[in-house]
């Protein structure tokens, strides 16, 4: 890695203690000083979850320092050679750079936009970013952009950065758990990275993967896969959490519409582009945060700085923006746990909000399904255990399938404008009545 001059940096985090930009890593500091990376301080790392839980303002630059940082604890663990370590690392840190605004809200209103994606576009695009990359590594830009499209080898080595025991997963569960000051992100980190190693798993020109040693660390494993089932049934998928995402994705879906026959309200021309299926240069998705979403928000809501003089022609977008600023957020009736219902009553749910809202009714209401689930391997996501009395080496997904952990447990809700409510609150209480009726 070439010496730069730049000097060590130490940050001070509630997390992990100090983080060092020290010695091999001195260099990856100045990745921390481009415009893309400095973006991540205005993008929320738990989306709208600062509605409910005071203390969740933590940002995904602060989650990008600690995702590194355990990916240096995992690279010195598992001994891993030049040109691995330095990939892993700075994968870790720049895993988040391209994401959108409320982070994976945003990708609910847009739905191809992804921000795996944009995050290899930045790092070989921008030319800022790319030059920094470039000077610690000349093949680094592309060999990021291999993480995303899943083809870098050794494959260990991606499954470190993006899997579901990841240096992603193993810090925001500690981080937000702390922000937001839930008990139920405890772990024992130092322990699963005690258990993890490389072993040969597989035939072929690749055939090390990532392990987990059962004597070491399945209860640790475990620990965590619970805290993260925990995590999202009681904040990520809290009601109020829910609603307030709701309400967003409500908002810039009617903007998204309007913009498509270019009538949407301003302050936000990047966001119409992208809904009006442009293309967007690097340097317009930039633009895209969480200050520049809130802005265009309140001025749309007639409280901005031209106050109601710029407030939005369209009267859905302007009370959407409104009550979210003003935390008037939709409620929720509770559906029960079986997301069959959704399909029975839908065409009733709108009947009635249409009867309030009429041809706007679909702004107002919405049914939710919010999955909590422990462990969900993807392909090419899939962990593996070694050491197992019974099976020797077995995939981590097929010990938990007797365990909730493997299991998704479904919340559904109905998701309203405060309006609605007393209309719509008799279908859960029919609902209900039909449950029990149901013999066993």
């Amino acid at each position: 890695m070439p010496d730069l001059p730049y000097a060590d940096r130490v940050f001070r985090d509630p997390v992990h203690g100090l983080i060092e930009f020290v010695g091999e890593n001195r260099p990856l500091a100045a990745i921390l000083d481009t415009r893309a990376f400095q973006r991540l301080r205005r993008v929320k790392q738990m989306g709208f979850a600062w509605q409910v839980y005071s203390g969740a303002e933590h940002s995904r630059f602060g989650h990008a320092l600690g995702a590194f940082h355990v990916a240096s604890l995992v690279v010195d663990r598992l001994r891993l050679d030049e040109p691995v370590r330095l990939h892993v690392k700075a994968a870790a840190l720049l895993h988040d750079v391209g994401h959108g605004p409320f982070s994976h809200t945003w990708e609910q209103v847009f739905p191809t936009f992804d921000h795996e994606e944009w995050g290899a576009r930045i790092v070989t695009e921008d030319e800022e970013m790319a030059s920094v990359l470039r000077s610690l590594d000349p093949q680094l830009p592309e060999a990021l952009g291999s993480f995303t499209d899943k083809t870098y080898r050794p494959t260990f080595a991606r499954k470190l950065v993006s899997s579901q025991l990841d240096v992603d997963r193993l810090d925001y569960l500690l981080r937000d758990g702390h922000y937001s000051g839930a008990g139920y992100a405890t772990y024992d980190l130092e322990w699963i990275l005690h258990a993890l190693r490389i072993e040969d798993v597989h035939r072929g020109d690749d055939p090390e993967d990532l392990v987990i040693d059962y004597r070491r660390g399945m209860y640790a494993v475990e620990q965590y896969l619970f805290a993260r089932t925990y995590m999202y049934a009681q904040v990520y998928h809290h009601k109020a959490v829910r609603a307030a995402e709701r309400m967003f994705i409500k908002l810039l879906s009617r903007f998204s519409w309007l913009a498509q026959t270019g009538d949407e309200p301003g302050g936000l021309a990047v966001a119409a582009k992208l809904a009006r299926g442009e293309r967007l240069d690097v340097g317009e998705f930039l633009f895209l945060d969480d200050y520049s979403l809130f802005t265009a928000v309140d001025s749309w809501a007639g409280l901005g700085a031209g106050g109601a003089a710029d407030a939005a022609s369209d009267p859905v977008v302007r009370d959407l923006a409104a009550r979210l600023v003003r935390r008037r957020l939709f409620k929720t009736i509770d559906l029960g746990d079986d997301p069959s219902v959704i399909d029975e009553v839908k065409a009733e749910v709108h009947a009635i909000a249409e009867a309030t809202f009429g041809e706007s009714a679909s702004s107002y209401y919405y049914l939710d399904n919010a999955q909590q689930i422990g462990y969900d391997a993807h392909s090419g996501e899939e962990l593996y255990v070694v050491g197992h009395p019974r099976y020797g080496t077995v995939t981590l997904g097929r010990l938990l399938e007797d365990l909730p952990l493997g299991r998704p447990v479904s919340t559904v809700r109905l998701v309203c404008a405060p309006e609605l409510v007393g209309s719509l609150q008799p279908i859960a209480g029919r609902l209900r009545d039909h449950s029990r009726d149901t013999p066993d």
